[in-house]
């Protein structure tokens, strides 16, 4: 009687572990996978350190979607996709960069750049990393959901700057 039923849990176990999670060897991550927010991946187009130690970063979407990052008086909507730029210095401090910040450019590709079509920018003033910049890790997402990086099933990887 014993075995009886531990085969059958050992043959429910197996057959609900798709759908929990990353099953990224079965095509996705997780039955959620292109619900949450389509399922689309980004990845980084660019990153670079200039001449001028400033930081320009393009975010891309692998596939079509994209959202607005910001309020737009123009077409009356209301910014729909939350996105932000972590750098972590030589230093060991963590820098965040969101649309709204004060001295960096944070611009989407469409609409009066209030909206991320394909690619989104990231752009710091002069001498940001003076000082060395390591590495950067990117968050978006909405109210159902994250984007994940370069289908990887991770929401938000740190990546080293080269």
């Amino acid at each position: 009687m014993f075995c009886k039923w531990t085969r059958i849990l050992l043959l429910c176990l197996v057959a609900m572990t798709p759908l929990s999670g990353c099953t990224e060897t079965l095509g996705g991550c997780g039955a959620g996978y292109d619900e949450m927010y389509g399922g689309y991946d980004y990845e980084f187009s660019k990153i670079e350190i200039s001449s001028d130690n400033s930081l320009n970063v393009t975010v891309t979407l692998q596939r079509a979607g994209g959202g607005w990052i910001e309020d737009s008086d123009e077409f009356e909507e209301h910014q729909t996709i939350w996105v932000s730029l972590d750098i972590k210095m030589s230093s060991g401090n963590e820098v965040q960069i969101q649309p709204n910040h004060q001295t960096w450019e944070v611009n989407g590709d469409a609409w009066n750049q209030s909206y991320w079509g394909t690619n989104l920018y990231f752009d710091s003033p002069v001498g940001f990393c003076d000082n060395g910049c390591e590495e950067i890790r990117f968050s978006a997402g909405d109210e159902f959901g994250y984007i994940y990086y370069d289908g990887t099933c991770e929401s938000s990887p740190w990546i080293d700057i080269d």
